[in-house]
């Protein structure tokens, strides 16, 4: 019986092209639309490494970059009294500075390499209470101290991955981060460098969600006793309940103790929902465009069905007079539906893994291509199987006498 069904649809190929296309593009779009959901699906599911509820930034404005001597020591003496006023508030539980901080578009990069490979890694400066204020989970040893800078090195923290990938099955702690030239090659730091030495090893910190970005991370501790460069923003944990009012409360403390600089305040929730709304919403966007497209060719998929068998019921009506069941003659126009339908997600998924293989997975990996495939052959046979019922059932109602008018 197959093999007579697709005899069929080879003899009516004309007549079919069109349905075989419409079905085509109809797949290769489901199959894009839920890979690139499952993807956001599973980005979603992966632990970001801190927590973001009761979290309160503020963005330090009027901070002159790069500053040096007496100017930048005055803004270190003054961020400090910052950080000591809005800790005295009733409602914060902690406050801290740093940098790379979640769902947020600035970044403090730095770069080394592992494997021979040049890599990026998140250069963290922070305070002492940002675990504090974030959740932030320590592996072993300890975190960075304000009194580590009396010390002859850089004490610095990384997080789970980059100490698997640039030291492997050693512990990093109370090693000396690698140094290398600008051919990659392992080298001595300069005389006065400052030596990055791990001290700990954190979670990994996924800081802005499901947007793809380093993995790796570094550490340290803001000097505010003589370093180079300043966070310009402060992470503020307030206790659960803490309404809305605060923000009026936090503002004022911090005008007060430094009216020189401005200071723009947003919940780190709010951050996450504007940075997610940002990924999803071009998906969305897309999805309601499928979705009328896919309707649209739901819709001609039954008008063609339905032309098709009235243009066959000659065929149809001596079927019924040799003996075949409604019950029949259904499952023959569904089974040449079905069979355009195999043909059409063979050709869409030799098509769509071409994707992947050429690189353009757009972040996703083989499982969720292969799972946004299976999921889109579900999809797609339910749909013309829907859109097909009513034709086929159409054709159950041809009576053996219509052969008749066609003799």
């Amino acid at each position: 019986m197959t093999r007579h069904i697709f005899k069929l649809v080879w003899n009516r190929k004309r007549s079919t092209g069109l349905i075989l296309f419409e079905i085509l593009i109809c797949f290769l779009v489901l199959c894009g639309l839920l890979s690139a959901a499952l993807n956001i699906e599973q980005r979603l599911r992966r632990p970001s490494g801190f927590e973001f509820d009761n979290v309160w930034s503020v963005d330090i404005g009027g901070m002159a970059w790069g500053s040096e001597g007496d100017e930048l020591a005055a803004d270190r003496q003054t961020q400090a009294d910052l950080i000591r006023t809005v800790k005295n508030l009733p409602e914060v539980e902690a406050v801290a500075s740093s940098t790379n901080t979640p769902f947020s578009g600035s970044t403090w990069m730095d770069g080394t390499h592992i494997n021979g490979q040049s890599v990026g890694f998140l250069w963290t400066m922070a305070s002492p209470d940002l675990p504090k204020v974030l959740s932030l989970k320590l592996l072993h040893g300890r975190w960075p101290e304000d009194t580590d800078g009396a010390l002859g090195y850089q004490p610095v923290v990384i997080n789970r991955q980059f100490a698997r990938d640039a030291f492997g099955s050693e512990d990093p702690v109370g090693k000396n981060m690698p140094v290398f030239d600008d051919e990659g090659q392992p080298t001595t730091p300069e005389e006065d460098a400052r030596i990055n030495r791990g001290v700990g090893v954190m979670e990994d910190y996924r800081r802005r969600g499901i947007i793809d970005e380093t993995p790796y991370l570094m550490l340290l501790a803001v000097d505010y006793n003589g370093g180079d460069d300043l966070p310009q923003e402060l992470l503020v944990r307030v206790r659960p309940g803490t309404t809305a009012e605060f923000e009026e409360k936090l503002v004022r403390a911090l005008q007060y103790t430094a009216p020189q600089w401005s200071y723009h305040t947003t919940l780190l929730d709010d951050r996450r929902q504007s940075q997610l709304m940002s990924q999803i919403g071009p998906l969305i966007m897309a999805s309601v465009v499928a979705a009328f497209l896919i309707i649209m060719v739901g819709l001609g998929l039954v008008g063609v069905l339905w032309l098709t068998v009235t243009r066959r019921t000659g065929e149809l009506g001596l079927r019924r007079a040799l003996g075949a069941t409604g019950h029949s003659v259904q499952r023959q126009i569904l089974g040449e539906l079905w069979a355009l339908t195999g043909i059409a997600v063979v050709v869409g998924t030799i098509i769509f893994l071409q994707f992947p293989l050429f690189g353009a997975n757009f972040g996703a990996s083989w499982s969720v291509f292969l799972s946004g495939l299976a999921l889109a052959c579900l999809v797609i046979f339910g749909f013309v199987t829907i859109c097909g019922l009513y034709p086929t059932w159409l054709a159950t109602r041809v009576q053996p006498a219509a052969a008749l008018q066609y003799e």
